[in-house]
């Protein structure tokens, strides 16, 4: 049995993992959050603590060596090297969750040897904050590991969708059907994105842990189906078996309105995740699949 330390991710995709893993039977996992929601899951026990208190982290857990530290939540320079520091000694595989967004943009599907992105010189949002700072993470773990002489493995999710899914993504439109309100649809947006089902991205963590393949790669997280609004829409309507109400709007009118739409409307992201799949011989969940049954699970929320 693997012994696991995850740091922060009660709320969405490290919650699915804990769930999975608590599932197998084949990891013993320590989870290291702020202990705001509670798990009380077989083999798995968390720890309430700051990440940015790492001695008190390391004092909380067993003192053991762990296969795998899988840190779901460090958005900061330093956040890395703190917990190094402090659990070096202690694990032997750092996995740390990026995102595909680093990439530079581009009309077709960025793979992980695609050009990263220049964002030296890019107007300061929020947006641009969260990937310059990831991409400077990704650059901290391999020094700090590669001095501490642990094996790191990078994971670059395209959009995460499922269960606990708290960011207003697919639940965004999924609400408004449910409660009947008119769902805005844009007209001319022609972007094409892809998703990655959170099932999928809990599995393919289960896979990675301990394995030697995975030690200094960097894997895309990302089905291989290019989705449209066109396509959303239609998709929703049949898991609603039937239309619902909807309002067409303008690609300027959803600038000039702030409708808070939660993909891209001009502008391409498609990632290639197949390596890990091929790597790990493990299939993405068709999305068709995967979001109906998130539709049903948020549709029966709002309906209660």
């Amino acid at each position: 049995m693997k012994n696991v330390i995850a740091i922060g991710g009660s709320l969405f995709t490290g919650r699915v993992f804990s769930i999975q893993a608590s599932k197998s039977g084949a990891f013993n996992l320590h989870v290291v959050n702020r202990g705001n929601f509670p798990m009380e899951l077989e083999r798995v026990t968390q720890y309430k603590c700051n990440r940015h208190s790492p001695r008190m982290m390391a004092r909380l857990i067993p003192d053991v060596t762990y296969d795998a530290l899988v840190d779901f939540c460090a958005y900061d320079p330093g956040d890395v090297k703190s917990v190094i520091d402090a659990l070096g000694g202690r694990v032997k595989q750092y996995i740390l969750f990026s995102t595909a967004s680093v990439y530079a943009p581009s009309e077709t599907f960025l793979d992980e040897n695609s050009p990263i992105a220049d964002v030296s010189n890019a107007e300061n949002t929020p947006a641009l904050d969260y990937v310059a700072k990831k991409i400077e993470l990704e650059r901290e773990l391999a020094a700090a590991c590669d001095s501490a002489g642990i094996k790191y493995t990078i994971l670059r999710p395209a959009f995460i969708y499922g269960p606990f899914n708290y960011a207003p993504r697919e639940s965004f439109f999924i609400e408004m059907i449910a409660k009947k309100y008119a769902v805005p649809v844009p007209i001319g947006a022609e972007a094409r994105f892809n998703f990655v089902y959170v099932l999928d991205v809990a599995e393919a963590l289960m896979r990675i842990i301990g394995e030697k393949k995975a030690y200094g790669a960097t894997f895309n997280l990302a089905g291989e189906e290019a989705i449209t609004y066109t396509r959303l829409i239609a998709d929703f309507e049949r898991f609603n078996n039937g239309p619902f109400e909807t309002r067409e709007v303008t690609v300027a009118q959803v600038e000039k309105e702030n409708i808070q739409l939660p993909f891209p409307l001009t502008e391409n992201t498609l990632y290639d995740g197949s390596l890990i799949s091929r790597t790990f011989d493990f299939n993405y969940t068709p999305f068709a699949e995967g979001m109906e049954r998130t539709f049903k699970i948020f549709y029966s929320i709002y309906t209660t």
